[in-house]
């Protein structure tokens, strides 16, 4: 029997099949969050960048720290983070030393920009003191974009330096660096889209490993996979793999590398056996002989692995920006008509105005007082933070990565009503500067631009050079004032005026930015000499202003009509309080696949590679994957996929092994993570001595077993919901708060919480207020509020489902209802692994590459009139199957 590995190379036809995420070499190239911070040395006299490059060499070794920046200047000025962009200005640089480079390996530098000139901006690659390489970026045009440069790595720690002499500023967006992404040399081709065969050894036969998940613990998935295995270094082999067992070989940037994904095909007779990646362990030589140890992997272990260590704050919620007020907090609690007014386009396709975002009501710092029949809050932002919806959240993720996704359940009436907190944490709402947008960047001579005795405007240019944008909108050139037009914007200002004394004796002058009425940047008084310049430059953020309120720089001097405005720079960077950095600024810490892990634990979610398409992922509950609906009417994705085999005639019954699972623990929780500063749920633990929203399963009956075991929703918490006071039994809301010592309340930092839209209700007899944070009236007698809670009813009914775990007693809610996690989506698993009559089974089956190529894991097999489900198959061409079964109940 032929036995084919069909290989695909990393990069074919110009596109990326393999694509996936590279590792980032480059730190702290998207956010800048470290470069204002950075050390800087200024006023370098000499050839830069070459000695400020030698002050950090002590021989060959450079002493700059590793994934740091360094700034240098031959002036006064620096390199700045301003505005949402990096700013490089004339006679100015930034240097960073990379690490855990491959020597020899080359990488893609790749610079996305907002503005780069006729002149350039030139990238230098250092090995200690000793240049390497030199390039330049180039932009005549003067439009944003993004350039890409190659460097080879000569030691696993070059430096890399980006240094300008351009009069002009250069402004970008990101910084990043990455294995190369080239063409696999000079190997032949035997298949369409330059796939390739693999030689294998005359007596190789691969074994593979297929296995559904391990049965005794469904939340952790075992994915598919080969035992290693040897590949021949033939004459093909070698091309495929560029002889990479030489150490001496030139790279030429097109080499097979073995730290990317590499796409691979198993098929036996024809027959398509397996389908992901092939993954190069290690190369042996032995007396001469060589041979490549590789293994295979599945698409699902790869989509783990893609999401890595990416968080919330690497999504763009750029779109969810809006002004934080009474009118978009109202406007989100409505299904249709007025929805939340956004300030920016629908960039993702997954945002609506009325599902996305919305603002419930959660007591965050229980913070209130009552007055009659009124309820008085401190503040409008301790009863209203922002909730994203998870499947938003969810096709967000997928679209950053090279997978798709197939879910009835995530399509779900339930599911889509789900959402979960982006709180800020403890301390106030802080503060957003999220750039929307560099504004204009302005380099031109007004000669006749005199300061007056009193403040006398600055002015910028009307006709800048073609190179830069127009002013901001708002700007009037004849009174040369900015005049705000959008509530709650505000401007990070980088800016340069230089200012000249012609007459021909000392004369002072004072600058200044004035700000709605507010003096910023003031200069002091400046005593000028005959003809001497005096530079005026700095950086600074408004306010959020409001619409009408207005900017401006200025400047007067002793005498009128002698100190002359002679050169300005300014670069304007608007953004809009919407909330950006807000909705970061705690759930930005939370991982990506940490979120999608907690779901899957959640509700018991099976993943499950396409047959037709591995890049897609089929996503559902374990009960609908592997046991019937039992309703015609309604199938589920079993009864649509599952296909009843009998092996009765296939089985070597010389060889079997029954076994029952005796492996299994007397007891299991199933919970949420604690959070040691809730008070409510705290209390409750502490009444009751229970976990709110868990379950035990208790198998004690089964007097062999031992031992317990945790399923944690992690990074999920169980929330309490309770009257917000006895009082106002009807205004049952989240209780989201800590207690202090002294008996006072405030806001934590709470873990991840996932909630129901339960809709807007109204509080009987009660009304509430709560005002702005500038303590203006935002929300006055109201009477409805949108609730959120764990449960789908509150007070709860019958077919009431809930979103914990177990049964507990609930405050001012009614009865529990039977319809959670637990009985949901686990009991149906967990009520086949602890029956009496469940069995293993393992056995020979004799299989036939068409049996695995058409197998499916929610398939039965029928052996002599009796059920099973296949829970491994451990299989190896031209030999019998070693077949792992579970015998059904």
């Amino acid at each position: 029997m032929s036995v084919q590995l069909i290989v695909f190379p990393q990069y074919h036809d110009g596109s990326t099949p393999l694509s996936s995420s590279s590792n980032q070499f480059f730190v702290d190239g998207i956010n800048f969050n470290q470069v204002n911070a950075s050390t800087s040395t200024q006023s370098i006299s000499g050839a830069l960048p070459q000695t400020f490059i030698n002050s950090y060499t002590s021989g060959s070794s450079s002493l700059f720290a590793l994934n740091t920046w360094y700034r240098f200047s031959s002036n006064t000025s620096e390199v700045v983070f301003s505005g949402g962009f990096l700013v490089i200005s004339t006679d100015t640089g930034i240097v960073q030393r990379l690490s855990n480079l491959v020597v020899g390996a080359t990488y893609d530098l790749t610079f996305d920009y907002a503005l780069i000139t006729t002149s350039g901006i030139n990238v230098y690659q250092y090995t200690g003191n000793t240049l390497q390489s030199f390039h330049t970026l180039t932009n005549p045009a003067g439009a944003p974009g993004t350039q890409t440069i190659q460097f080879q790595a000569y030691s696993t720690t070059d430096v890399i330096v980006i240094y300008t002499e351009d009069p002009y500023p250069a402004l970008f967006n990101s910084i990043s660096c990455v294995l190369s992404t080239s063409t696999p040399s000079g190997v032949f081709t035997d298949l369409s889209n330059g796939q390739v065969i693999c030689d294998l050894y005359e007596d190789e036969d691969i074994p593979l490993s297929l296995s559904v998940d391990d049965f005794k613990n469904v939340a952790e998935k075992v994915q598919s996979y080969s035992k290693a295995f040897n590949l021949p270094a033939t004459k093909r082999n070698n091309q495929i793999f560029d002889n990479i067992f030489e150490i001496t070989r030139t790279d030429t940037g097109l080499n097979f590398n073995p730290y990317k994904r590499t796409k691979c095909i198993l098929k036996q007779d024809g027959f398509l056996l397996f389908e992901g990646y092939l993954r190069m362990i290690d190369i042996s030589d032995k007396s001469g002989e060589i041979s490549y140890n590789v293994n295979l992997y599945s698409e699902v272990v790869a989509f783990a692995d893609v999401l890595g260590d990416r968080t919330f704050s690497e999504l763009d919620f750029t779109e969810l920006s809006h002004d934080y007020n009474d009118t978009n907090i109202k406007n989100s609690w409505n299904n249709s008509g007025t929805g939340i007014s956004y300030n920016l386009l629908n960039t993702s396709g997954f945002r609506d105005d009325y599902t996305t975002l919305k603002y419930p009501f959660v007591d965050w710092t229980h913070q209130f007082s009552l007055s009659g029949t009124n309820m008085n809050f401190s503040s409008i932002t301790d009863i209203f933070r922002p909730f994203i919806n998870i499947k938003y959240l969810i096709d967000r993720i997928f679209e950053e990565v090279p997978f798709t996704y197939d879910s009835e359940f995530f399509n779900s009436d339930d599911f889509k009503k789900l959402y979960i907190d982006f709180n800020w944490g403890g301390d106030n709402i802080p503060t957003s500067a999220n750039t929307t947008g560099v504004y204009a960047s302005f380099y031109g001579s007004n000669a006749g631009v005199f300061a007056g005795t009193s403040y006398t405007p600055l002015e910028i240019e009307n006709s800048p050079s073609s190179i830069f944008a127009a002013a901001p909108s708002d700007y009037n050139y004849s009174t040369h004032i900015l005049t705000n037009t959008v509530q709650n914007t505000a401007y990070a200002i980088n800016y340069t005026f230089k200012v000249k004394n012609t007459d021909t004796v000392n004369r002072t002058v004072e600058l200044r930015w004035l700000v709605a009425g507010v003096e910023f940047d003031y200069s002091g008084v400046i005593t000028l000499i005959p003809n001497q310049n005096y530079t005026f430059s700095s950086l600074f953020h408004t306010p959020s202003l409001a619409v009408g309120e207005t900017v401006q720089p200025q400047f007067k001097a002793s005498s009128a009509g002698v100190i002359r405005q002679f050169e300005e720079e300014v670069i304007w960077g608007a953004s809009i309080d919407n909330f950006i950095d807000t909705l970061n600024s705690l759930r930005g810490e939370t991982g990506q696949w940490e979120f999608l892990k907690g779901l899957l634990t959640m509700f018991n979610l099976v993943t499950l590679p396409d047959e037709n398409n591995p890049s897609n992922i089929k996503i559902e509950p374990y009960k609908d994957i592997f046991i019937s609906s039992g309703d015609a009417a309604n199938p589920n994705f079993f009864d649509n996929t599952s296909t009843e085999l009998d092996w009765t005639d296939k089985i070597d019954v010389s060889e079997m092994k029954l076994m029952p699972l005796t492996d299994l623990n007397k007891k299991t929780i199933f919970k949420f993570v604690e959070d040691d500063d809730d008070y409510a749920f705290r209390q409750y633990k502490n009444g009751s001595n229970h976990l709110y929203g868990s379950k035990k399963f208790d198998a004690s009956e089964l007097t062999i077993l031992a031992g317990e075991d945790e399923i944690i929703a992690e990074p999920f918490a169980a929330t309490v919901i309770k009257p917000v006071d006895d009082l106002v039994p009807d205004f049952i809301t989240p209780a989201l708060y800590s207690m202090n010592e002294d008996g006072t309340s405030e806001g934590f930092d709470n873990s991840p919480r996932i909630m129901y839209n339960n809709g807007v209700k109204t509080i009987a007899g009660y009304t509430y207020n709560a005002p702005l944070p500038n303590g203006s009236t935002a929300i006055l007698n109201e009477t409805e509020f949108l609730q959120f809670s764990h449960l789908t009813d509150v007070p709860t009914i019958a077919g009431s489902r809930d979103f914990h775990f177990g049964e507990c007693q609930l405050i001012g809610v009614n009865a529990p209802t039977n319809d959670n996690l637990f009985n949901l989506y686990w009991l149906a698993y967990y009520s086949e692994l602890y029956n009496a009559d469940t069995r293993t089974m393992t056995i020979k089956v004799n299989l036939s590459p068409s049996d695995i190529n058409t197998f499916k894991f929610n398939d039965t097999v029928m052996i002599k009139n009796r059920t099973y489900r296949v829970n491994k198959i451990d299989y190896k061409p031209n030999d019998l199957a070693t077949v792992e079964f579970i015998l059904l109940p």
